[in-house]
């Protein structure tokens, strides 16, 4: 047993030194040489007048399946997922689909707003007899085409805020 062991170990050491540490000057080597890449922080700012306009235009044309080839030019490549314009305009598309009757009304509250970059939620309400729940928040982030300050408004995300609920057991 104590062979068996002893084995091990010494297999283990040269496996080590053969294979992890081939090359290193040991465990405290560097993983890169490359310098770091540093991130910019974004620079929050007021909500751009035109991002709610671009964040209307899109609850009335995408999410409630209407006048879609007004949608495909106000989504980012995210959401269009490969579709071309054509493939958009089945209806097909990858929007969660809603049949808001307050999509032309419905307020936006910021949670988040930078300069190329914004995140909103939405209050959903559905048209009388829908069969859908009745009121559903959605989150919708819009940024800025090219990641440039004076780009375009893009929505390029959006998704229901629900969670189901947990069953209760015992209640």
């Amino acid at each position: 047993m104590w062979l068996s062991g002893g084995l091990f170990v010494v297999g283990l050491i040269v496996f080590l030194s053969a294979f992890v540490l081939r090359g290193t000057s040991g465990l405290h080597s560097p993983i890169s040489n490359m310098p770091a890449q540093h991130i910019k922080q974004p620079v929050r700012a007021a909500p751009d007048p035109k991002a709610y306009t671009v964040a209307r235009k899109f609850l009335e044309t995408a999410v409630l399946r209407k006048n879609l080839d007004q949608a495909y030019p106000i989504v980012d490549r995210d959401i269009k997922g490969g579709l071309t314009k054509k493939q958009w305009e089945t209806g097909n598309i990858p929007v969660i689909g809603y049949p808001a009757e307050n999509a032309d009304d419905a307020g936006f509250e910021v949670v988040s707003s930078y300069t190329t970059q914004i995140m909103l939620i939405v209050d959903l309400v559905a048209r009388p007899g829908s069969s859908v729940r009745p009121h559903l928040p959605f989150w919708l982030g819009l940024v800025r085409a090219g990641g440039k300050l004076k780009g375009r408004w893009l929505v390029d995300y959006f998704q229901a805020d629900y969670s189901p609920p947990l069953p209760c057991g015992n209640c």
